[in-house]
């Protein structure tokens, strides 16, 4: 097969209270195992006021390891707290939170924030 087709919301899963963070994600998980890539390509739905929850991927995570992320941002407006600081994010806005720094992202808009996340996989 030369191509793989996903619709928009196919073959989601939620995250509930992630890493003690508040409120349910939903996540559709584009093209999983599908590719030889070494990366995860995620799109998050996040309701008002919820959040990822503070966390770092650190060789003390044993179910991540060491792990990079991309968030960018689709729809909405986030607030992203990464090692102390806080950036208010839009549309369009990107960030990289490299293995190790303590991040957390939360959903200050009043619609859905949708998200496009690329992490690699150990």
């Amino acid at each position: 097969m030369t191509h793989h087709l996903e619709r928009s919301g196919q073959a989601t899963f939620k995250y509930v209270d992630l890493h003690d963070g508040s409120g349910e994600i939903a996540v559709q998980r584009l093209f999983d195992k599908q590719h030889s890539w070494e990366v995860d390509l995620d799109v998050w739905e996040i309701p008002p006021g919820a959040s990822e929850g503070s966390h770092t991927h650190d060789s003390s995570d044993l179910e991540y390891g060491l792990m990079d992320e991309i968030y960018l941002i689709i729809k909405g407006q986030a607030e992203m707290t990464i090692d102390g600081k806080i950036e208010l994010l839009n549309e369009g806005d990107s960030v990289l939170c490299k293995a190790g720094s303590d991040h957390n992202l939360v959903n200050i808009g009043t619609n859905n924030l949708k998200v496009l996340l690329i992490s690699d996989r150990e």
